[in-house]
C-alpha cells in the first residue's frame, strides 16, 4: 500500500524573510496596505480597486507602442539549478515530498507489525527486458506490548503488567509539569527555535535549512501518521480519568510518538549536513529525547510511544540523506544549498 502524498502547508514556513504586509505600504499604514500593497498584488488580498489602478496604468504607460513591443522570442531555457531557485517554496516543498514518498510503501498485512519499504527499481540492460525491484526495509515497528490486543492472535501475554509500568511512568513524570510547562507549551508547534538554539542558526543565513527541516518535518509526519492509523493506540487519558493531560489530546493515535519521529529525524538530518562535532551532536540527541520526554509529562504518551519514535525517525533520516544523494533531484539540490550555509 503506497503511502499517500501530504503536504503540510503550515510546515517550513519558518525562516521566511521580512514582512510582505508592510512592503508598499508607506504612508497611510492599515486601509490603505490592504488595497495596494504587495500582500493585494499577490493575490492573498483580493483588491478590485488595486486591479483596476493596474489595468489604467498599464494602457496609459503602454500607449503607442504597436504589436507585442519588442518581447524576446527566444525560449528561456532553465537548468534544473535555475528552476528550483526560480520556484516559490511551497511548489518546491511538493517536489520534496513527493521525491521522499514515491519509492516507499507501507506493509499492513498484520495488525502486531508494520514495515515500510523501499522499492528500489533497476532498469533492464537490454530492451524488452524485465525491471527489477529490490525491496528494503526503512522501518519497521511492533505493536506496543502494552497494547497486545487478545483477538490479534499474536503470542504474549494481556496487558496488564506492561500498561500498569507504562501508565506508572505518566504519573511520575507529571510530577515534572512544573518546570517543564514552558517547553511543553512551546513545543506544541514545531520546535524549530530549539534546534536553532543549538546550532545558532538564523532564518536570513540559513533559509535553505530551514527549508531542509521543513521538508525532514513532512516526512516524518506522513510517515508517522500512516504508522499511528495502522496500530490505533489509544492515549493515556482515554485509559484512566486520572491522567489529566495539561494539553488538549491530539486527534490522532499515541503509537509512535510523531514528536520524538520529527525531532529525531531533524537530530539525524542536521548531523549528517552540518558535520556536527561531538558536542553538538550530544546536544542534539538530548534535546531530541527531552522533547519527547516532555510529551509523556504533558500526560500525551507512553514511554514505548517516544522509544518507537525515535526509532522511526532515524530510520527516515538515513532514507532522508540517501535520497538527497539522487542526481537531478531537487532533494539534492535543497541539500547542497543548506551544505553552502555556514
Amino acid at each position: 500500500m503506497a503511502i499517500p502524498f501530504t503536504n503540510e502547508g503550515s510546515e517550513g514556513s519558518e525562516g521566511s524573510e521580512g514582512s510582505e504586509g508592510s512592503e508598499g505600504s508607506e504612508g497611510s499604514e492599515g486601509s490603505a496596505s490592504s488595497v495596494a500593497g504587495i500582500n493585494a498584488y499577490s493575490g492573498r488580498r483580493t483588491s478590485t480597486l488595486l486591479a483596476r489602478a493596474l489595468w489604467t496604468t498599464q494602457g496609459e504607460i503602454t500607449r503607442g507602442i504597436g504589436g507585442i513591443g519588442t518581447a524576446d522570442l527566444n525560449a528561456i531555457s532553465l537548468t534544473v539549478k535555475k528552476g528550483l531557485e526560480r520556484w516559490s517554496r511551497d511548489v518546491r516543498a511538493r517536489l520534496y515530498a513527493s521525491e521522499l514518498l514515491a519509492d516507499l510503501h507501507f506493509d499492513a498485512r498484520s495488525r502486531d507489525f508494520a514495515e515500510l519499504f523501499k522499492l528500489n527499481a533497476a532498469f533492464p540492460a537490454t530492451p524488452g527486458g524485465a525491471l527489477a525491484i529490490a525491496p528494503t526495509t526503512v522501518a519497521k515497528l511492533h505493536r506496543p506490548r502494552y497494547d497486545y490486543r487478545p483477538d490479534s492472535g499474536a503470542p504474549g501475554t494481556a496487558p496488564g503488567a506492561d500498561l500498569e509500568t507504562e501508565l506508572k511512568r505518566v504519573f511520575e513524570l507529571a510530577a515534572l509539569r512544573a518546570d517543564r510547562m514552558g517547553e511543553i507549551l512551546s513545543q506544541v508547534t514545531i520546535p524549530y527555535p530549539f534546534f536553532a538554539m543549538v546550532l545558532n542558526l538564523q532564518p536570513g543565513r540559513h533559509r535553505h535549512i530551514y527549508e531542509l527541516l521543513a521538508a525532514a518535518f513532512n516526512l516524518a509526519s506522513a510517515a508517522g501518521q500512516v504508522f499511528k492509523h495502522h496500530f490505533r493506540v489509544a492515549r493515556p487519558a482515554d485509559r484512566t480519568p486520572l491522567i489529566q493531560p495539561v494539553l488538549q489530546t491530539p486527534g490522532h493515535g499515541a503509537y509512535p510518538a510523531g514528536h520524538a519521529t520529527q525531532c529525531h529525524i531533524a537530530k539525524t538530518v542536521l548531523a549528517k549536513l552540518r558535520g556536527t562535532g561531538a558536542e553538538a551532536t550530544d546536544q542534539l540527541e538530548k534535546l531530541a529525547n527531552r522533547i519527547g520526554e516532555n510529551r509523556i509529562v504533558a500526560g500525551l504518551h507512553y514511554p514505548s510511544d517516544i522509544d518507537q519514535g525515535k526509532v522511526l525517525g532515524e530510520a527516515l533520516g538515513k532514507h532522508f540523506i540517501e535520497m538527497a544523494k539522487v542526481p537531478g533531484s531537487a532533494l539534492e539540490w535543497l541539500w547542497g544549498e543548506a551544505l553552502a550555509e555556514k
